[in-house]
């Protein structure tokens, strides 16, 4: 596979040795889902050189790929970080609703518009109180990189309409939000496990799935899907975070440099991500991949099919906090 044009993804894990306190030196293992060749590689292996930069080997960081110390479940990974076994993770906001639902709210279809905007809300004082939410769930978050806009893949006919998607059997993250939502549109959604989906979309279980362009990409989906859908129907953010329990026993200097070093490498994350968007798009379409793009009319169309998926979602996610990202994204 051809390597995408960006500096390795190293996932990281955060672990302390000892009985009740920590070496004099600890050690930190961070972990993400994806590979090496992944923009989510790109910031953890910023943050890793940030943070040497800055405390030299006070800290000695270990970077883990494709979740391999939880056996390739994002779900058992971040029970990990929770439980201080691990140090720390990047985790999609999807992954976070498991443990609080009000991280849906990210997810909603068509809430942004552009990177720019998602960009804007991240780091607004809404963003910040969504971060903060999580210290009650053992999580320290410091950050949002970008996972990216999530696009659809189909090995049955291009998606440019409302009727194109009916009846198609659509793999869908582990979120019933996404479940409601295709059911709306008439496809057959079912959740799966990111792993387990090479599989079913060889031996035909699942006609297509939905993710960004650099992970259609990394994942060599293109050998298997070759309908691409690209809109902005869904934002994914990622969240760099560290295990509560891990990040009490740091000193405050060692505190301050992974939290200054983390929302650096976040920022450098997010520009790969945009920056690599045209590389990614102009791979797939020279490796087989039909990309189409709907009218701003079918948008709407699905868009309004769509409406139901909110009046749910208004009580799951608080109609508060809905209203305030709705507001704060309105033009």
């Amino acid at each position: 596979m051809n390597r995408i044009p960006v500096i390795p993804f190293i996932t990281i894990f955060v672990l302390f040795c000892g009985c009740g306190s920590y070496e004099s030196n600890p050690k930190i293992t961070f972990s993400h889902i994806l590979n090496d060749q992944s923009e989510w590689h790109v910031g953890a292996v910023k943050w890793k050189e940030l943070v040497e930069e800055s405390l030299g080997d006070q800290i000695a960081i270990r970077l883990v790929t494709n979740s391999s110390l939880s056996k390739n479940n994002q779900r058992t990974e971040l029970e990990m970080v929770q439980a201080g076994t691990l140090g720390g993770s990047w985790e999609s906001s999807i992954l976070l609703t498991i443990i609080d639902p009000r991280w849906t709210v990210w997810s909603m279809p068509w809430l942004f518009d552009s990177y720019e905007e998602a960009a804007k809300i991240c780091d607004s004082e809404l963003g910040e109180e969504m971060l903060a939410s999580l210290e009650q769930k053992g999580i320290i978050s410091l950050a949002y990189g970008f996972n990216g806009f999530r696009r659809l893949t189909n090995n049955k006919r291009p998606v440019v309409s409302l009727p194109d998607i009916r009846g198609l059997k659509i793999r869908v993250p582990a979120i019933q939000m996404y479940t409601s939502l295709y059911r709306a549109w008439s496809a057959d959604p079912s959740q799966m496990n990111f792993g387990d989906l090479i599989v079913a979309l060889r031996e035909g279980a699942m006609d297509g799935q939905e993710n960004p362009l650099h992970v259609i990409r990394s994942s060599g989906l293109y050998d298997l899907q070759p309908y691409l859908t690209l809109w902005e129907y869904s934002f994914d953010p990622i969240i760099f975070c560290m295990s509560k329990p891990v990040w009490e026993k740091l000193t405050s200097e060692q505190q301050n440099a992974i939290k200054k070093s983390a929302r650096a490498a976040a920022a450098f994350q997010r520009e790969t991500v945009i920056q690599n968007e045209a590389a990614h798009l102009e791979f797939l379409r020279a490796h087989g991949m039909n990309a189409v793009t709907p009218s701003r009319e079918n948008i709407e169309v699905f868009q309004s099919a769509s409406l139901s998926v909110y009046d749910e979602y208004k009580s799951i996610i608080g109609e508060d906090l809905l209203r305030r990202f709705r507001e704060a994204t309105m033009p």
